[in-house]
């Protein structure tokens, strides 16, 4: 625990930087996050599939600042604790903050699961339907060729 009591004797500034950097990530993600939903209802999957990349740079930048809090987060109490008042009120609300956040990103991307789940799965069975009326005008075809050329066997003997 020296670890987080020098990080916040030393560096509370540094702390919180990273805290509001932080939340500036989520608040992106989080228009990201909007813009995914509406590419998602226009099944518009290029412009999707480049914001989904965006997003995973964003999200890496995340995990990078995440590693970097690690101590503090393990002990939060002890390191609440050296802050002074107003900086403890602005990592209260920083912590806050990204937790809202991260619970409506999560809630967001698992509507946008279900809907790309449900247009997959009616896709599929299109397509099966496609495939089996494919099937049976094949098998139509062959039966009239066949009757066809049965009638012309008859008439040819």
């Amino acid at each position: 625990m020296a670890g987080v009591a020098t990080m916040a004797a030393e560096r509370p500034e540094e702390v919180l930087r990273l805290l509001r950097e932080q939340a500036t990530l989520f608040a992106r993600l989080e228009t990201f996050a909007d813009r995914q939903r509406h590419l998602v209802t226009e099944d518009d999957t290029r412009p999707l599939l480049a914001l989904l990349a965006d997003r995973q740079k964003l999200s890496t930048e995340l995990t990078r600042i995440a590693g970097r809090l690690a101590p503090v987060r393990r002990d939060w109490a002890a390191f609440r604790d050296s802050l002074s008042p107003p900086q403890k009120t602005e990592a209260d609300g920083l912590v806050e903050e990204a937790a809202q956040r991260l619970r409506r990103l999560i809630e967001s991307d698992e509507r946008d699961a279900r809907l790309l789940s449900i247009r997959k799965r009616v896709t599929g069975d299109a397509l099966r339907a496609t495939h089996a009326t494919g099937q049976a005008m094949s098998a139509y075809r062959m039966r009239s060729e066949r009757a066809a050329g049965a009638g012309r066997l008859d008439e040819a003997s």
